[in-house]
C-alpha cells in the first residue's frame, strides 16, 4: 500500500502488526473476511465514527442520567446533537489544562456522561484513554496513569481526589487533575493542577484553541493506539492493552452485524459494568454509537440494588452482564418467591418449566406443536409480570460474559423466557470474539463475529486446543513490554488467546479452560479446573465458589463457599445464608440460616482481614449431614469425570463467600486464583497431609 492509499485510508505507515509505543502505528488485518461488505468497510478513527453518528442521529437521544432536584423527573436527556457539542468543549478544555498529544487522558471514575465526554473529547484532541477501576489502590491507580503517560486525570468525587493527592508528585507527567462531583476540597480551582469539571465546561475558548483542535484531530491516525485497558491480572501489576481508533470501530460494527433484529435509532442499553473494561466500552459506548442508540447511567449502587430501578426506567432492548449480575436478579427473585404463598410458588415454578421446555426445544431445532406452542403462550403470559417488574419487557437480547455461566443459572432464566447468551471475548481481542445470538444449546459462546478469523490450534484427538484468532480488532501490544507481546500476537497478526476450546457440530465455539489455568497432576495428567468446578456446583446449588487445587499434587481437592447474603452498601459477606441455601439445607434435614451456626465458627468475622479469615477457616467444624451432602454431590460429580485423575477426593469449606471487598474475585468479578491459594495454603496443606 502506497502512501497516497495509507493517506485515503486515514492510515500511518505501519511494517508490524504490533507496537508497543504510543507514537506508533500497526498494519491492520484488512485481508481477514474475503469480499464481505463489512470487510471491505475502510478503516476509521472513533472522532469521525462519533461525528457521522451525531449528524446522522442527530435528534435522537444519545445519553439519559437521573438528575434529582433538577426539576422535572429528576431525568435529563441529551440528543445526538447536544453530546457532539458538550464532546467538543470536553476537548477544548482538555487541551486548556495540559492535554498532550499521544499521552494519555486517565479516568477514575465510575459509569456517568462525563466519562463518555471525556474519553472522546480526548480522543479528538490526540490523546489516548486509559480508563481505571474506581476500587483500585493509590498504588494501583499511580501504576496505571505512570504506565500510560498520563497528563491530565479525570476523577469522580472527594474519595477519589484524595488517592491523587497522594500521589501526583510522583508523577511528572500528570499536569492536571479535574474533579467531577462534589463536594470539593479547599484546593480544588484554588491551587494549580487542581480542577472542578464543571467550572472548565463552563468557560468560552478562544477560536485559536479551537483551531487547534482541528489540527490535532487531522494528525489522528486509525491505525494508532486509542485506549488503554489495563488486564485485571491475577498476580502483579497489570499490562496495558493497546487498541486502535480501527480496532474499537471495527469489533462493534461486526458485533452490530452479528446481532438479530436491531433497530437502528431506536436500541436502548444501561451503563453500569466498569468503563475500564473492554465489554462495556463496546456496548456501552460503542454499540451504542453503533446503532444509533440511546444509553442510560445507572448510579453507583446499581450492583448493590439499584440497578432494577434503572432498567425499569430505561426499558433496555439490550442488555450485557457478567454471570454475577445475573446471579443477583437471581438471588433476589428466588427470595421474593419464598415470601410468596404455595399455590403461587407451585403455578409459578409449573409455569417456568413449561416455558423452559418449550425454549429448549426451539434450540434443538424442532418444530413444536400447536399444544406446545399454545402452552408456551399461556406459560409465558404467567412469567411476563416478572420481566416487566425487572424492567427487562422490552429486551430482545441478553448477553453475558467474562467468567463461566452456570447451567443452572441458564435454566432458571430460560424459565422466565430470557435466554442468555454466552459470549468470548478478551481484552486483547479489542472485545467479542464471538457471539451466540442464534442459541442452539446452553454451552457454547456461540459463532466468530464477522471479520474475525478464530481457529483451534494443535488439537488434541477430541477436537480440544488453544484458540487462536484473527482481524482488524486484535489488539497493538502491551505498552512498553515488547516480550510479553511477542508471547501473545505472531509475526501474521494471530492472538494466541492462551484458552483451550473446541468448535461443536454447529460451528459454535465451546470454551473449556485457561491454558495457563491447567492443572497438572504429579501424574502429568492435564486437568481443566473450570470444567470440574461447574460440574460440582452443577450437583451442589448450595455452593457459590468452588475452586479447584491439585497443580503437582497426587490427586485433586477443592475449596468449596456456601452462598450467603451480602452487604449492599460495602459487598462483604454476611453471615446470613441465602434462601435458596437454606432450602437445600432443609432438604438434607438441617434447619440453619446462619453460616456461623452451619460451620461452628465466630459470627462476627473481620472479613476483610485475611488473618481472621485464615483462622475462622481451621476452625470450621462444620454438621457431619453438611459434609455427608456435600460429599454425596461430589461423589455425583466425579461420574461425569473424563478419568480418574479427575475425580476430587477431599475438600473444604470456606468461612466466607468470595467478594471483591474480601479480594478472593478481581475488578471483573473473576476468581484470583493465585490470591485465594495463598491465602488459605494452611488449608490446602492440610487436605494433602
Amino acid at each position: 500500500m502506497n502512501d497516497m492509499d495509507l493517506e485515503r485510508r486515514n492510515l500511518k505507515p505501519a511494517t508490524s502488526y504490533t507496537s508497543t509505543s504510543l507514537h506508533g502505528a500497526v498494519k491492520l488485518c484488512l485481508d481477514v473476511g474475503g469480499t464481505s461488505a463489512l470487510s471491505q468497510l475502510p478503516p476509521q478513527t472513533i472522532p469521525r465514527r462519533f461525528q457521522d453518528v451525531c449528524q446522522q442521529y442527530a435528534e435522537h437521544p444519545a445519553l439519559v442520567w437521573e438528575t434529582p432536584g433538577t426539576g422535572g423527573d429528576g431525568w435529563t436527556t441529551l440528543t445526538y446533537a447536544d453530546y457532539q457539542r458538550r464532546v467538543e468543549q470536553t476537548a477544548l478544555m482538555l487541551i486548556n489544562v495540559g492535554l498532550e498529544e499521544r499521552s494519555s487522558l486517565g479516568v477514575l471514575a465510575f459509569n456517568c456522561p462525563e466519562w463518555f465526554f471525556a474519553e472522546l473529547g480526548a480522543l479528538r484532541a490526540g490523546a489516548v484513554v486509559a480508563g481505571i477501576y474506581p476500587s483500585n489502590s493509590a498504588e494501583a491507580v499511580r501504576h496505571v496513569l505512570a504506565t500510560s503517560e498520563a497528563t491530565v486525570c479525570v476523577v469522580d468525587d472527594s474519595q477519589q481526589m484524595a488517592k491523587l493527592r497522594a500521589i501526583k508528585d510522583t508523577l511528572p507527567r500528570l499536569k492536571t487533575v479535574i474533579q467531577l462531583h462534589g463536594p470539593y476540597e479547599a484546593f480544588v480551582d484554588k491551587e494549580e493542577g487542581y480542577y472542578s469539571w464543571k467550572q472548565l465546561e463552563e468557560k468560552t475558548y478562544s477560536n485559536d484553541l479551537k483551531k487547534e483542535l482541528l489540527e490535532r484531530e487531522s494528525r489522528v491516525y486509525a491505525n494508532e493506539c486509542a485506549m488503554l485497558i489495563f488486564t485485571s491480572g491475577t498476580v502483579g501489576l497489570p499490562k496495558a492493552v493497546m487498541l486502535t481508533h480501527d480496532s474499537i470501530v471495527f469489533n462493534a460494527k461486526s458485533a452490530s452485524a452479528s446481532m438479530k433484529d436491531v433497530q437502528d435509532g431506536e436500541e436502548r442499553m444501561v451503563s453500569f459494568l466498569p468503563l475500564s473494561h473492554i465489554a462495556a466500552q463496546i456496548f456501552d459506548v460503542f454499540l451504542g454509537l453503533e446503532h444509533g442508540g440511546c444509553v442510560t447511567f445507572a448510579d453507583k449502587d446499581a450492583l448493590k440494588g439499584t440497578l432494577v430501578r434503572t432498567l425499569q426506567k430505561a426499558k433496555p432492548t439490550r442488555m450485557f452482564g457478567v454471570p454475577r449480575v445475573f446471579e443477583k436478579f437471581q438471588e433476589r427473585l428466588v427470595a421474593a418467591e419464598a415470601k410468596a404463598k404455595p399455590y403461587s410458588r407451585l403455578l409459578l415454578s409449573k409455569a417456568r418449566a413449561a416455558v423452559a421446555e418449550y425454549q429448549l426445544a426451539v434450540m434443538a431445532g424442532e418444530k413444536p406443536s400447536i399444544y406446545a406452542i399454545t402452552k408456551y403462550w399461556l406459560a409465558s403470559r404467567m412469567i411476563r409480570p416478572i420481566r416487566q417488574m425487572m424492567g427487562l419487557d422490552h429486551c430482545r437480547s441478553f448477553l453475558t460474559g467474562g467468567a463461566p455461566t452456570s447451567d443452572e443459572m441458564k435454566n432458571f432464566f430460560l424459565g422466565l423466557d430470557i435466554a442468555l447468551g454466552e459470549c468470548y471475548g478478551m481484552s486483547e481481542s479489542g472485545g467479542a470474539i464471538t457471539l451466540n445470538t442464534e442459541i442452539s444449546n446452553l454451552f457454547s459462546s456461540g459463532q466468530p463475529i464477522a471479520g474475525v478469523a478464530v481457529k483451534v490450534q494443535e488439537p488434541d484427538a477430541s477436537g480440544k486446543g488453544e484458540i487462536i484468532m484473527r482481524g482488524r480488532s486484535t489488539f497493538m501490544g502491551y505498552l512498553g513490554q515488547p516480550e510479553k507481546t511477542k508471547e501473545t500476537i505472531n509475526a501474521d497478526g494471530w492472538l494466541l488467546s492462551g484458552d483451550l476450546g473446541y468448535f461443536d457440530q454447529h460451528g459454535n465455539l465451546v470454551i473449556s479452560g485457561r491454558l495457563k489455568e491447567l492443572i497438572i497432576t504429579a501424574g502429568g495428567e492435564n486437568i481443566p479446573p473450570v470444567h470440574i468446578e461447574e460440574l460440582i456446583k452443577k450437583e451442589l446449588p448450595c455452593v457459590s465458589n468452588a475452586l479447584l487445587v491439585g497443580d503437582h499434587r497426587k490427586y485433586l481437592t477443592v475449596l468449596l463457599s456456601l452462598k450467603a447474603k451480602s452487604d449492599p452498601t460495602t459487598g462483604i459477606p454476611l453471615d446470613d445464608l441465602r434462601e435458596e441455601t437454606i432450602e437445600w439445607l432443609q432438604e438434607v434435614g438441617l434447619n440453619q440460616t446462619r453460616l456461623s451456626e452451619l460451620l461452628s465458627i465466630p459470627a462476627d468475622l473481620q472479613l476483610p482481614n485475611d488473618t481472621a479469615a485464615m483462622s475462622a477457616a481451621l476452625q470450621i467444624t462444620a454438621e457431619p449431614k453438611l459434609l455427608e451432602a456435600i460429599e454425596a454431590g461430589i461423589k455425583r460429580a466425579n461420574k461425569n469425570s473424563i478419568s480418574s485423575a479427575q475425580r476430587v477426593q477431599k475438600f473444604a469449606l470456606m468461612p466466607h463467600e468470595f467478594s471483591l471487598a474480601t479480594g478472593e474475585l478481581g475488578p471483573t468479578l473473576k476468581i484470583r486464583r493465585n490470591i485465594v491459594h495463598a491465602k488459605y495454603a494452611q488449608i490446602i496443606e492440610r487436605l494433602y497431609n
